[in-house]
């Protein structure tokens, strides 16, 4: 897989979007649940991108309006959000990246969910069956990431979410060994 190539310098992309803003209920002492369907509007996953994620079950489709690809976080989804050190939250605290945290954990934990299902099994399932594959799954999810972050509103400023990208980008890869569905 040839490496990707971050545009987003300048910050702000004019395409990707989320649908609404984030409604959950906080389940002490560190989840939320998702009250409604949250979907991202991509415009940097490609078709390649879109089939890995399905196959690992990632609810992906492209819309035929905007040429973009939905990813659709379900409802009643538990999630931790970002998981900062509480030490770091001067800094970066998880609601600054709220929701393309909330993608980046489904991404993860669909992931890893289904490496286990491929790597247990001796059916030839779709998705990663190495470790290796699954890096490439997770730099998936790692750009995903940065491009919600860069679609948020407010902004989110450029240091925080080059910030959490690049802590993603160099720790995730001990993070998705213990990726799994949370229960409120």
């Amino acid at each position: 897989m040839k490496k990707r190539l971050i545009r987003y310098l300048s910050g702000r992309t004019e395409m990707a979007r989320f649908d609404s803003l984030m409604k959950a209920t906080f389940n002490p002492p560190r989840n939320w649940t998702l009250l409604e369907d949250l979907k991202f509007y991509s415009d940097e996953v490609t078709d390649a991108d879109a089939k890995m994620l399905r196959d690992c079950g990632v609810q992906v489709r492209n819309s035929t309006k905007t040429k973009q690809y939905i990813i659709t976080i379900p409802k009643e989804y538990v999630t931790d959000m970002a998981s900062v050190p509480r030490g770091c939250w001067a800094f970066i605290a998880p609601f600054d990246v709220a929701r393309a945290a909330v993608v980046h954990d489904i991404l993860y934990e669909k992931i890893n969910t289904q490496y286990k299902a491929v790597h247990e099994s001796a059916a030839a399932e779709e998705g990663p069956a190495t470790k290796k594959e699954r890096e490439t799954y997770r730099e998936i999810a790692d750009h995903v990431f940065l491009e919600g972050m860069n679609a948020s509103e407010p902004p989110v400023p450029s240091w925080k979410k080059y910030a959490a990208y690049w802590a993603v980008r160099m720790f995730g890869r001990w993070a998705i060994n213990s990726s799994a569905k949370r229960v409120a």
